[in-house]
């Protein structure tokens, strides 16, 4: 884009070059790993310990799918029933050990590190809680009471079936379980909410801004999308700006900035 008339060019994209540099970004943390590794250090498996348990969603899902045709997800039953099965707690014992000690970490770092205590709201703490206390009821149910995720997975099987049972399945229920399936329904409801969808975003942050490349034509959709921006009303805090929910970026943008009182 610094060359003269690039628009009037051939423009070359690739998305084997974006996935090159995002996948380490986003599972790994690259960033983070290249500018503070101490954080890095109990930042990458809170993370990955999400990622993790993601996964293992889909698998319980898969799982239950299963099961709604007869499969049965067991350690006896076919090859495929088999993998899912040992996969899904492999997978899941990862993610919340991993979720566990990085969210010790990180609470810890918040709380002892004066360069992130500074700027650290109480937003910031109660997110890192309220994950927390999901991954540590999700440790504890899967060591005292729900070791294969069985019931995690008839959870989701009565969902798809509203109502149903797993034929065979006898349910045992606990308040560590029950309480497990609780704080993971507000977790998936809540993490859109909040800066935490970070994990989702990065994606179009890197594939629609970062390296968006598309030239912007009279008539385009990309002009459409700019004025209908330009007519938003924004209010900010800062009183030099005069974004008092009254102007429109447009007036804000050309006028200067005032001065305060």
């Amino acid at each position: 884009m610094e060359e003269l008339n690039w628009w009037e060019k051939e423009i070359k994209s690739s998305l084997y070059n974006e996935l090159k540099f995002m996948i380490p970004e986003i599972l790994f943390l690259r960033g983070v790993w290249l500018e503070n590794r101490q954080v890095w250090k109990v930042s990458f498996p809170f993370h990955f310990g999400l990622y993790m348990l993601l996964a293992t969603l889909v698998l319980l899902f898969v799982g239950a799918v299963a099961m709604i045709f007869g499969a049965k997800i067991t350690a006896g039953g076919s090859t495929l029933s088999s993998l899912i099965y040992y996969l899904t707690i492999l997978v899941g014992f990862i993610g919340l050990t991993l979720g566990t000690v990085g969210g010790t970490g990180l609470i810890y770092r918040r709380v002892s590190d004066p360069a992130l205590k500074n700027y650290s709201s109480f937003a910031d703490y109660f997110n890192l809680a309220f994950l927390f206390l999901f991954f540590v009821s999700g440790l504890l149910t899967w060591l005292f009471h729900d070791h294969a995720f069985d019931g995690a997975r008839a959870y989701i099987y009565s969902l798809l079936t509203f109502g149903g049972q797993p034929e065979g399945y006898t349910s045992s229920r606990s308040f560590l379980g029950e309480g497990t399936i609780v704080l993971a329904s507000l977790v998936i409801a809540y993490i859109p909410m909040t800066q935490m969808s970070h994990m989702f975003m990065k994606y179009f942050m890197y594939h629609f801004v970062r390296w968006e490349d598309k030239p912007n034509f009279k008539g385009s959709r990309i002009e459409a999308m700019i004025l209908k921006n330009l007519g938003f009303k924004p209010t900010w805090a800062a009183g030099h700006i005069g974004a008092d929910g009254e102007k429109t970026w447009v007036d804000i943008a050309t006028s200067g900035p005032t001065r305060n009182k």
